[in-house]
């Protein structure tokens, strides 16, 4: 059995690095001083990746979410800032909850780049999967009333879609514009100010909701801690390849530090870990695309230990910076930014594990 991806995938993924090479990285990330790029987006949209997971129907590329993961690894590596990854992984929900009405209004602006989302879903709780924002009838329609934090690429987003409890309890998913009636947003300062991260406040703002209910917000939960998992092997990778730079470049005592048998454990630990990460996040995009029942438990598993590993591999790839690797001079602490807000976004590797244990015991019980 052929586990490997197809040589159309190494395609789009060869073309799109190609772009993100010569667009992206952090010298684009050092000029946009987290603000959203108008002409990065335009080339993003050029390309067709909006379009990736809307269907050939509602005028997009009609691919899947294993196609994906090769492009967000890659997005991860170049520090996309643009609100790319956010808008295809809720293209993924709306194709699959919206009504044939609401698919032809929202999915063909995707598509076009017209349109950019982002979907609000974290609140106070640690746990990601708390939910106390309310959606409540009014007039025919929907009201959300609450607050959201941390809600990546909020302040570059066209639409929100968020993730709310109903009138009866129970979760589901509602659309709301930006700039609709009771939405203010503010910035969160955080470790990675270019994800764009933002605090959305609800009072009784108009939405609309999507069929699905509570299985439609853990899948995305799912898609999102797939596509932070995937970013944080790219950010890994990048950071090790600086550390692997400076270790060919920086001497001590008449040779490359790179020589030393204690820098080469490093760099040994470093790909040890990382190739593993890789693999079960590979795993985890096959599982959810092809919608296997293992797929909550591989996600978990792909998102702890793809968070272990950027921060081991942000750390040791610092270390061998040294001291300066925290100057702005050099790029590293860039990556070890990104992999810090990755790392606790969408579940940090604790929740992830005690997931993975009560699934298991939840098997035992049952067996």
């Amino acid at each position: 059995m052929d586990f490997d991806f197809n040589t159309d995938q190494y395609m789009l993924r060869d073309s799109v690095r190609r772009f993100l090479d010569d667009h992206a990285g952090p010298a684009q990330v050092r000029a946009s001083a987290g603000a959203f790029d108008e002409r990065l987006w335009q080339g993003l949209c050029e390309l067709g990746l909006p379009s990736l997971l809307v269907p050939e129907a509602q005028e997009g590329t009609g691919l899947g979410l294993l196609d994906a993961a090769l492009l967000w690894e890659d997005m991860g590596r170049s520090l996309l800032p643009a609100p790319l990854i956010q808008t295809m992984v809720v293209s993924d929900s709306l194709a699959r909850g919206a009504s044939a009405e609401q698919a032809a209004l929202w999915l063909p602006a995707l598509a076009s780049g017209q349109a950019r989302w982002t979907w609000a879903q974290q609140e106070a709780d640690r746990d990601p999967s708390s939910l106390k924002l309310q959606a409540r009838p009014h007039a025919g329609g929907w009201q959300l009333q609450g607050q959201k934090m941390l809600v990546p690429a909020a302040a570059s987003a066209t639409h929100l879609l968020v993730s709310a409890r109903g009138s009866d309890g129970q979760a589901g998913l509602f659309v709301c514009e930006v700039g609709a009636a009771g939405l203010t947003m503010a910035p969160h300062h955080s470790i990675d100010d270019h994800s764009g991260l933002c605090q959305v406040s609800f009072a009784d703002t108009p939405a609309q909701p999507l069929a699905g209910g509570a299985q439609e917000v853990a899948r995305l939960l799912d898609v999102s801690a797939l596509a932070a998992s995937l970013q944080m092997v790219g950010v890994a990778a990048a950071a090790m390849d600086l550390a692997l730079d400076y270790a060919k470049q920086r001497t001590q005592f008449g040779q490359a530090i790179g020589a030393f048998q204690a820098i080469k454990h490093k760099f040994a630990d470093m790909l040890v870990a990382l190739e593993g990460a890789r693999s079960c996040a590979y795993h985890a995009a096959w599982a959810l695309a092809d919608e296997d029942s293992s797929a909550p438990v591989a996600v978990s598993m792909a998102k702890a230990a793809s968070g272990d590993m950027c921060r081991l591999v942000c750390n040791e790839s610092m270390q061998i910076h040294g001291g300066v690797g925290f100057t702005h001079d050099f790029n590293v602490h860039w990556f070890m930014r990104r992999g810090k807000y990755l790392e606790h976004a969408f579940g940090d590797a604790s929740w992830h594990r005690e997931r993975v244990a009560a699934s298991l015991l939840d098997e035992a019980q049952t067996a």
